[in-house]
């Protein structure tokens, strides 16, 4: 039996749990329900108590987590987290069955940047959201579903009919070639057979039930640790669930009896976080706004206490690649097992602020946890995450920090485990001190 430190098993449990957006916000209710979080809805009237641990998980993808210190004084501030729980991949269209010659394929869409021929040659799975019919038409009822198993698969096509692909590459038309195939046709597969058959049969219902769908097409493999020491994990879904991860167990680990901590999963930051469930969305105000009147405050009291607080934007960083040294900055090109990684950019597409920075590397030096520096290449545009868009509503410092990868948005990344680990302990030492 394969034994892990604490840190990286919590991390392989949820890469192995969140195989959509719905189940990483499943498996994160659950280890907060085990943990003796409550949980909370949305449209209800919050009664808060000091010492009061609790949750809140609108729309099924994203999710609020709070702590009230057991002699909390609000404008004391607060301390916030964010991550997401998306991931760049394929998705399934509406009607997607697809007969080609004998083939039975699904049509699907692109959803966020992935590099797409990682997700060829190898086994896939569905996995998402099925909305069946309810008491009446605005009450739909909600399914999880996970194959779990391979039920997909892209394959390349062969190099005797591709003699340059070693050379030039393989466009890919997303409409042509990312048809993956479900099986061909037989006595359990017919022509007239439809998707929505399928779910109900995994499902247990009656496909006369299904209104719609939000699936996902996933790699199935399992995280597995590599290096001749085993000091890497190789797995999907790295981006962004190392984040979700270290917030949601450094949350129940760790606490400050004065002043509130809150972590924020949001969904959609891979198409843009505008979205009813986005971080470019109203929720966080309406959450943070909850809170505070349930003691008694108003909103424009909640925002002058919070500007006092400090966010963490948690997402993954562009790890040194040996192969290619040109892609990195000159003098600030972080390493995997390096620590984790503080990123800045001048232009604010990773929220910047020396002030902020400052006190977070105070912070890693106190508690003697190893961190990085991330600057992008001057002639890269590179990526952003949710601080900025955060901060541009919330009158808060934030700053970017995350773990570094390879591979990063491929159908399996890279990266360090003793960086999972410092993510871990820096998370705790942010919401503690």
């Amino acid at each position: 039996m394969k034994t892990y430190s604490k840190e990286v098993q919590q991390l392989i449990n949820y890469l192995t749990n969140g195989t959509s957006p719905f189940h990483t916000v499943e498996h994160s209710k659950k280890t907060l329900l085990d943990a003796g979080f409550q949980e909370l809805s949305l449209k209800n009237e919050w009664m808060l108590k000091r010492g009061g641990r609790y949750f809140c998980a609108p729309f099924g993808t994203t999710l609020y987590a709070f702590v009230i210190g057991s002699s909390c004084k609000l404008s004391n501030g607060i301390h916030m987290g964010g991550a997401h729980t998306d991931f760049p991949g394929i998705k399934v269209k509406p009607n997607p069955e697809v007969i080609n010659h004998n083939y039975f394929q699904l049509n699907t869409e692109v959803y966020g940047g992935p590099i797409l021929h990682t997700f060829f040659d190898r086994p896939l799975s569905l996995a998402g959201k099925v909305v069946v019919r309810g008491t009446h038409y605005d009450k739909p009822v909600c399914h999880l579903i996970d194959f779990k198993r391979p039920v997909l698969y892209l394959p390349s096509l062969a190099i005797h009919m591709d003699r340059e692909i070693n050379e030039k590459g393989a466009p890919i038309d997303n409409q042509k070639h990312l048809l993956p195939i479900l099986g061909t046709i037989s006595n359990q597969l017919s022509k007239d057979t439809s998707l929505t058959e399928l779910l109900a049969n995994e499902l247990g219902i009656s496909s006369n039930d299904i209104l719609d769908y939000d699936l996902c097409i996933y790699s199935p493999e399992q995280p597995e640790l590599v290096g001749i020491t085993r000091e890497f994990i190789s797995s999907p879904r790295l981006d962004d669930i190392t984040s979700v991860c270290a917030l949601i167990h450094g949350l129940i680990e760790s606490s400050n009896d004065d002043r509130v901590n809150l972590v924020c999963l949001f969904d959609n930051e891979e198409v843009g976080s505008l979205s009813k469930q986005g971080a470019d969305s109203s929720l966080p105000s309406i959450i943070l706004g909850k809170i505070w009147q349930s003691f008694g405050k108003n909103f424009v009291e909640c925002m002058a206490d919070i500007s006092d607080g400090l966010m963490l934007s948690l997402d993954v960083a562009h790890a040194y690649h040996p192969n290619h040294p040109g892609t990195q900055d000159i003098t600030n090109y972080p390493i995997a097992n390096g620590g984790i990684i503080l990123k800045s950019a001048s232009n604010q597409s990773y929220a910047w602020d020396c002030e902020v920075l400052g006190s977070l590397i105070a912070l890693c030096q106190q508690e003697s946890i190893p961190f990085q520096r991330f600057a992008k290449h001057s002639n890269m545009k590179g990526g952003g995450t949710i601080a900025s868009i955060i901060s541009s509503h919330l009158p808060m410092k934030t700053a970017d920090v995350g773990v570094g990868l390879l591979a990063m948005h491929s159908s399996r990344e890279f990266m360090g485990i003793r960086d999972q680990i410092s993510l871990s302990s820096f998370v705790k030492a942010f919401f503690k001190n």
